[in-house]
């Protein structure tokens, strides 16, 4: 059998690994553990796995913070844990409503969880829209939301709420609108550690496109989530994060705002905009810029708007 020609077997291992995806459990901290997902859109190839969740191991049983997309994913996650540790799932925390960190937590109910959320979460589930936006993505990307069953929160966050299970003493902090009208952020207040759900970026960029977004009021609560100074910081993405994160995702969403606005009062209309951040933005080589930073610039556009009769 004749050996294929180098390029053509760099080429198939390539095409290989753009199709598939594996989940791996880590530990990043004394029992705590991440599933970090792709850096890209949902497909059928990655099966929706493009985001984290992680599992905190207590005395009493496994905290899950995120579910990740499709049933499929999660079950894949919690099989995981439970190789890890045998224990009951005593809380799932979602951060909040978008389809990677709160489609599968069917998933997590059906295995005893009590799920939290924001309450605007609740109020989402409790509309129209959550069943004509779930199949619309479920069109949009291939049939991988198939399978989703949209489970509701057991309790809901308005105010700041603490927990202690086992040795962790947690504070769950609604911080809306900011990324959506329904983030919340969990604080483990013994270990500094912050899960900051999809907040806090490093070198990647952060989507502001959701209809409840508001950079105006996001730049407030990075500044008050730099106040907890957490010494590790979990994200929706990426690797583990330090306050540099803070730093850089604050420094993106400030430069877009203000330019925007400066553009703006001179006159600029949105595309002329698109095209002058997209030239300069010191941020235009980091990874998701191409496919949020339009966005992010229309809805800034759009919320000044709405400021001029606030």
């Amino acid at each position: 059998m004749k050996k294929l020609p180098l390029t053509l077997t760099v080429l198939l291992i390539l095409i290989i690994l753009t199709i598939s995806y594996s989940m791996e459990l880590k530990k990043f901290y004394q029992n705590m553990y991440m599933v970090r997902g792709v850096d890209a859109m949902p497909s059928p190839e990655n099966k929706g796995f493009m985001s984290n969740a992680y599992g905190i191991l207590t005395k009493e049983g496994w905290i899950v913070i995120d579910s990740l997309s499709t049933p499929e994913l999660s079950k894949e996650f919690l099989t995981l844990l439970q190789k890890e540790k045998k224990a009951p799932v005593k809380y799932l925390i979602i951060t909040h409503y978008h389809p990677d960190h709160w489609y599968g937590a069917s998933t997590f109910k059906e295995a005893g969880a009590v799920v939290i959320a924001h309450k605007n979460l609740n109020k989402f589930y409790n509309s129209p829209e959550a069943k004509m936006t779930l199949e619309a993505s479920n069109q949009r990307f291939g049939g991988i939301y198939k399978n989703v069953r949209l489970i509701p929160a057991d309790i809901e966050i308005e105010s700041q709420k603490d927990l202690k299970v086992g040795q962790y003493e947690i504070s769950i902090i609604p911080t809306n609108p900011a990324h959506t009208d329904n983030d919340i952020v969990i604080f483990v207040k013994n270990e500094n550690i912050l899960f900051a759900g999809d907040l806090v970026y490093l070198n990647r960029i952060p989507f502001a496109g959701d209809r409840g977004s508001s950079v105006k009021n996001w730049l407030k609560v990075l500044k008050d989530l730099e106040k907890l100074n957490p010494k590790i910081i979990l994200g929706g993405h990426n690797e583990p994060m330090d306050k540099k994160a803070i730093e850089f995702t604050y420094n993106y969403l400030s430069y877009t705002r203000d330019t925007v606005k400066k553009l703006k009062d001179e006159g600029k209309g949105l595309d002329e905009i698109k095209a002058y951040i997209n030239q300069s933005s010191p941020c235009k080589n980091y990874v998701m810029y191409d496919v949020f930073n339009d966005a992010n610039v229309y809805k800034i556009f759009n919320d000044l708007d709405l400021e001029d009769f606030q």
